[in-house]
């Protein structure tokens, strides 16, 4: 009996110590993002973490709708651009477990209608952009308002151009390269539209409610706004079409969406183990240079730790750096370095700037999405960062 009593009085005081970092981890997020809304660039922030034992804290700060004064909250969807691309890769790798997909196998098997004057491309090239295939040549064609009523329609904006090296032989980051493999899918799917595959596959199976195809014509609850600063100015964005890059950066989503897709691949079951291994595995080129990707997701904070080493040696003996400056890539060295198998992906869009995390080891995730253009106030990696470990 005495013993059952000492447990309990343990149980009972490593509750209430948790309960007490819940709270002090929530009052440094709340006050991490209510500093970063206050610059004049910044219209609204929303944020989620999530942990196997805290399960998700999320919520919005600033406005999602500055006109008519619209507070951001958790359930805003947000553009969350290149982020769809591990989205698309979740549901990639569901269809290889069912047999549908070979990333060995030549793009023409399944997309005939991709020229044959371009050297062979790979799903393997394609998803760790190996692939060659261009990135936007001009801000024109990255503000497109041009409705393309297919994926195969969408792939005339690039596939009769030259690729830029062969194959499998260098890294060049492409969102195009996802639109081709979206053709892929529908292909292998038996032409079901690349929209009702990411529902069956991704959506529905992880109940992400609150995640959309980011089309003009539909009532959307919740929406954002979009905006950009720009000549000190902070703007509505122009409207623009996301049609021809579903798959590599058009969906609305919200944070908490965002991170319940990360803690997915925890363990298995959305997907197997074998999946989770290869999504997770570092793509190496032939020369033995490493890409720092997987299938779709970056791997580890490697080149940003090197970057951030890098400028605080140079600051040394140019003082271009403040003290507080140093002293906050310091901490931001020390988070990563706490958690070395991470894997992320960010995102820019129109009107929209995402980060999301996933540290593999220690199992929690957090997403930070804007409603403005990318801009250097309130950067979303350094936010992430601070918000894991906050709660870490």
């Amino acid at each position: 009996m005495k013993k059952s009593i000492i447990l309990l009085s343990i149980l009972m005081c490593i509750c209430s110590l948790k309960a007490v970092a819940d709270h002090d981890a929530r009052r440094q997020v709340n006050a991490l993002f209510r500093d970063a809304v206050k610059a004049e660039s910044i219209p609204g922030i929303s944020v989620a973490v999530a942990d196997n034992h805290i399960g998700i804290w999320a919520r919005g700060f600033g406005y999602a709708d500055l006109e008519n004064r619209i507070p951001m909250t958790a359930r805003t969807k947000l553009r969350i651009g290149s982020i769809a691309k591990v989205f698309t890769a979740g549901a990639l790798m569901r269809l290889y477990e069912e047999g549908k997909i070979d990333f060995n196998a030549e793009i023409t098997e399944a997309v005939p209608q991709w020229p044959a004057k371009h050297a062979a491309i790979t799903l393997s090239d394609l998803v760790s952009h190996t692939s060659g295939i261009r990135y936007y040549l001009s801000w024109d064609e990255f503000y497109s308002n041009v409705e393309y009523v297919s994926t195969l329609d969408a792939l005339s904006i690039f596939k009769d151009d030259d690729l830029l090296f062969t194959p499998g032989t260098q890294k060049a980051y492409t969102t195009y390269g996802w639109t081709l493999i979206a053709a892929a899918m529908e292909s292998v799917m038996n032409g079901k539209n690349f929209k009702q595959i990411m529902e069956d596959q991704v959506f529905i199976p992880l109940n992400m409610l609150d995640t959309h195809f980011d089309d003009n014509g539909p009532i959307i609850a919740h929406r954002q706004r979009a905006y950009s600063y720009i000549d000190g100015e902070l703007m509505n964005s122009p409207e623009v079409n996301s049609s021809y890059k579903y798959a590599g950066g058009g969906l609305l989503s919200t944070p908490s969406d965002v991170v319940t897709f990360a803690m997915a691949h925890i363990d298995e079951g959305f997907l197997t183990s074998n999946s989770l291994s290869m999504l997770f595995e570092e793509k190496i080129l032939p020369d033995n240079t490493h890409t720092g990707i997987g299938i779709g997701w970056f791997i580890g904070f490697e080149s940003r730790l090197a970057a951030m080493k890098g400028q605080l040696n140079e600051s040394q003996s140019t003082e271009d750096l403040t003290k507080p400056e140093r002293k906050a890539i310091r901490k931001l060295i020390r988070i990563m370095e706490q958690h070395p198998h991470s894997v992320m992906h960010s995102g820019g869009s129109v009107g929209g700037e995402s980060m999301l995390i996933l540290c593999l080891e220690h199992q929690h995730a957090v997403a930070v999405v804007k409603n403005v253009d990318p801009g250097p106030e309130a950067d979303t990696f350094s936010l992430a960062l601070r918000s894991l470990d906050a709660f870490y």
